[in-house]
């Protein structure tokens, strides 16, 4: 997927599909603005882009913190003069049963994934309008499409996240096209932690028709389709890419 001359901001791009999407659009030609809250991790992986040939460079930010990525997202615009793309990655995940769930923890889901990419959107659409380009591209989750256990806070920060993508689109249009991936197991830090035995690994991986759990990279040109012009009539949508998981309605039943 070309992006050569394009500027794009990614969020949470310090590690897993952020990361991966920071490196696979950089080498595919794009400049790269990183917006994360440790410096280390972002420093690794702008470094890592470099030593690649890539152009990269970070901002950091508590994207809890309104002023804060608001701040870290206008820096680039202003530094490039213009932005082509933008990739609300972030996200909080806190495990945890609605009965135990407090509204801090509650409210910290929806602060992370669905505030952030609200002023995300809103801080760059000007620009984009201005520039009659922009493609954004929004990261939810399968858990926003269907009822999971001891997620109901993730589960509907990300089920927000594809309405927001959806009205979006609309006011974006004509110039800013605005869409949705929603990846199923990814192996991410995050879900390393979440699986960390090789049990529940295969336990996982039984459960998903391809019978494995997808890399970051894998995320990662989904996300780099729908930021370049191959996706140039697509707005609105959202890519499922789970290895079939959510096709699957398992009634104990099997023909084998």
């Amino acid at each position: 997927m070309n992006l050569e001359g394009k500027n794009i901001i990614i969020t949470g791009g310090s590690s897993g599909i952020g990361e991966a999407t920071a490196i696979s659009c950089a080498m595919n030609g794009a400049r790269v603005g990183i917006i994360s809250r440790t410096k280390q991790r972002l420093e690794r992986v702008v470094n890592n882009i470099k030593d690649k040939g890539g152009e990269a460079e970070y901002h950091v930010a508590d994207l809890v913190n309104e002023e804060e990525l608001v701040s870290g997202v206008e820096s680039f615009i202003e530094q490039w003069g213009s932005v082509q793309g933008l990739v609300n990655n972030a996200m909080s995940i806190s495990p945890s049963p609605i009965s135990d769930q407090t509204i801090d923890s509650w409210k910290k889901n929806f602060a992370v994934t669905l505030d952030a990419a609200f002023l995300g959107t809103k801080t760059v659409l000007p620009s984009m309008r201005k520039n009659k380009e922009g493609s954004i591209v929004n990261v939810s989750s399968v858990v926003g499409l269907r009822g999971t256990s001891y997620l109901a806070a993730y589960g509907a920060a990300k089920s927000g996240l594809i309405n927001f993508t959806q009205t979006s689109c609309i006011e974006g249009a004509p110039y800013v096209r605005v869409n949705c991936v929603a990846p199923g197991a990814v192996l991410t830090p995050a879900t390393k932690e979440a699986l960390p035995t090789k049990e529940l690994i295969e336990s996982t991986i039984n459960n998903i028709p391809l019978k494995r759990i997808a890399e970051p990279e894998e995320i990662a040109s989904v996300i780099n389709f729908l930021l370049s012009s191959q996706s140039s009539y697509l707005t609105g949508i959202c890519i499922v890419a789970d290895g079939g998981k959510t096709s699957d309605l398992n009634a104990g039943l099997s023909m084998e």
